[in-house]
């Protein structure tokens, strides 16, 4: 369902690109506010967009540095944040793919269709989303006939799938991600099983019968295995939308908490059959009424050895649920699976998913027309994160929960852990914190009064001092420790960096004519480089075998090659100290990591957005 009361809603202007980190002992600090011009959730956004996103100032928008202090005698609302004290792992933030958004992309160019994806999954010129649902057959978001893959027994196909365009979008969406250094999850959810393995026969409500279990698994495994030969990897499925709920008009079915542990069970076992990997997610309800049906799925010994996570959905109870059920059953990942919320107070609402366990946060419905089509809700949908036009069907508007996505999703990186901070209050400021594998420090703080608000954040001796404009959210970013992420950077010294890839030796080979390239097992002058002080906080790197400074050329779209007389923009990196005896180049050229790709078989090129063992090196003074 999509909920139609609405928090707050507004549309967006451009994203701003981030720039490289801050200098040392300071943090870097984007925007996104709401409209002033238009009334959050009212009608506008459908009628009006362009005029109801005139007045939004913010959109990730890049705001100057803030110095990293020892702390002070300040006054303002003070957030404290300890990133020794670490929480769950964070899976990734998005939204769906359901066959309306999907329906209504189908009408637009391919060229705009990337657009629009693009915006979505680009971590530096767009929202940074990494993390997609999908549906196994209709939902009550489709512009089409219900049906399922199976609708008479025997005759599984998602041709329908591929028809409707849902199977080419997914894997354009795949391909944007890896093209951005930003790879994407696909996880599913179904709303009904086939009409003939139910009770009473139809796709819109009723019982699965318990005799057609096995068949439901086998056709949960088909759908998996299509998708996968296709490309398209289901990191996880929920194992019923709503079991809870049989909907009056629209897909449905109602799933006994017996129902889904033998279903559980029986998915399972024919997943390891085949050596599939797609992991399995319970309940995909809401947090009101979870202890009504969840113990009777995981106090099952088999059940619960098959369940990796818990998914909930946000129409009811409060999101303390998840602490509670993460308390009970510590093993269990949880994952917040639908819910759009708008503004500042939705920006807000996922904070308190962050806080009480969540690993995710997915967005219900990405993009309906003007008319508010297709849909075949019950009720009606409040705003989407896009809209299209009815005039021009290339023509849309991004609403400012995409920028609100945006705060969280460019900057908490896959791996990232939460940690910990005092909450605040909706009265002054509240927020959430994280800690990425790059060692760098997230805090997202949100202001939803109708003031200018001033805090302090602090964290391991130091002090940041903030202003938050009113309805705005701010993510503030800086390296663990102040020091710009640089550590004991070796200045003036002739260094030797071995890839964590490979552990071979990094070459200016073909002495320095060719590309850099992870390849030597012994160390001579090409596979020598002077660490240099390059100003701001960024470092140089000459390589001794031809006296030229590394660049990552053509902007970081090449690979890096050491081939200038002079140090500006893309000669310029940052020294990242990893904690674990590596380090890590960010470029000033594109803000990315440097990666021995390919297991170092490739030569060395700045295009991650965040921190693995192909972008790790040890270095040796020499």
């Amino acid at each position: 369902m999509l909920a139609a009361t609405v928090l707050f809603t507004s549309f967006a202007i451009p994203f701003q690109t981030p720039s490289a980190q801050a200098a040392p002992g300071a943090a870097q600090v984007y925007f996104s506010s709401e409209s002033t011009t238009g009334s959050p959730g009212s009608s506008i956004w459908y009628n009006n967009p362009a005029a109801a996103s005139a007045g939004i100032q913010y959109a990730t928008s890049k705001q100057a540095d803030i110095p990293l202090t020892n702390p002070t005698s300040s006054t303002a609302t003070a957030i404290t944040v300890n990133p020794d004290v670490q929480y769950q792992n964070m899976l990734g933030f998005g939204t769906s793919l359901e066959e309306s958004t999907i329906y209504n992309l189908s009408l637009m160019s391919a060229a705009k269709r990337d657009e629009v994806l693009r915006r979505l999954i680009d971590p530096v010129n767009g929202a940074g989303m990494n993390l997609f649902r999908i549906t196994f057959g209709t939902s009550d978001f489709t512009s089409r006939n219900f049906y399922t893959y199976e609708d008479t027994r025997g005759s599984f196909s998602i041709q329908k799938d591929i028809d409707y365009n849902i199977v080419s979008t997914v894997q354009r969406a795949i391909a944007i991600g890896n093209e951005t250094g930003n790879p994407v999850k696909i996880f599913a959810s179904s709303w009904t099983a086939p009409a003939w393995m139910k009770t009473n026969n139809s796709l819109i409500g009723g019982y699965l019968k318990r005799e057609n279990t096995n068949d439901l698994a086998v056709y949960y495994r088909r759908a998996i295995q299509e998708y996968q030969s296709r490309g398209i990897p289901i990191y996880a499925m929920t194992l019923q939308n709503e079991p809870l709920y049989a909907a009056p008009d629209y897909p449905s079915m109602l799933l006994t908490s017996a129902n889904e542990r033998e279903l559980a069970i029986a998915l399972k076992s024919q997943l390891d059959t085949y050596s599939i990997s797609t992991k399995l997610w319970a309940y995909d309800h809401n947090f009101g009424e979870v202890w009504t049906h969840l113990p009777g799925v995981l106090d099952n010994a088999a059940a619960n050895a098959a369940i990796e996570g818990v998914a909930f959905h946000d129409y009811s109870g409060d999101p303390t649920a998840m602490t509670a059920v993460r308390n009970t059953y510590p093993s269990k990942s949880m994952q917040m699976t639908e819910r759009a919320v708008w503004g500042t107070g939705g920006a807000d609402r996922m904070a308190q998913y962050f806080r009480n366990w969540s690993g995710s946060y997915t967005n219900w419905v990405t993009m309906l027309d003007q008319n508010i089509q297709p849909e075949k809700w019950t009720g009606t949908p409040g705003p989407t994160m896009l809209i299209q036009s009815t005039s021009n069907r290339n023509t849309y508007w991004v609403a400012p929960e995409v920028n609100f996505i945006g705060q969280y999703a460019k900057f908490v990186k896959p791996g990232a852990k939460r940690i910990d901070s005092n909450y605040g209050s909706a009265a002054t400021v509240t927020n959430v914190a994280f800690l990425n594998p790059d060692n760098s420090i997230v805090t997202v703080v949100i202001n939803q009064t109708s003031s200018a608000k001033s805090f302090k954040i602090l964290s391991e001796g130091q002090q940041l001092l903030g202003t938050l404009p009113a309805k705005t959210v701010g993510t503030y970013i800086w390296a663990r420790g102040g020091g710009g992420g640089t550590g004991s950077v070796p200045i003036g010294s002739t260094i030797a960096l071995q890839s964590m890839a490979n552990n071979l030796y990094v070459s200016a080979d073909n002495a320095g004519a060719s590309p850099l390239i992870a390849n030597r097992t012994t160390v001579g002058t090409w596979e020598r480089f002077q660490v240099a002080d390059a100003g701001g906080g960024w470092i140089s790197l000459r390589a001794l075998a031809n006296n030229k400074y590394v660049t990552a050329e053509n902007g970081g779209a090449d690979s890096l090659i050491a081939s200038r007389d002079t140090v500006q923009g893309w000669e310029q990196f940052q020294w990242i100290d990893n904690g674990d005896g590596t380090i890590s180049l960010l470029s000033n050229a594109n803000n990315r990591y440097v990666t021995a790709d390919n297991f170092g078989n490739s030569a060395l090129i700045a295009n991650r957005t965040s921190i693995d063992g192909w972008e790790k090196f040890k270095f040796s003074i020499q």
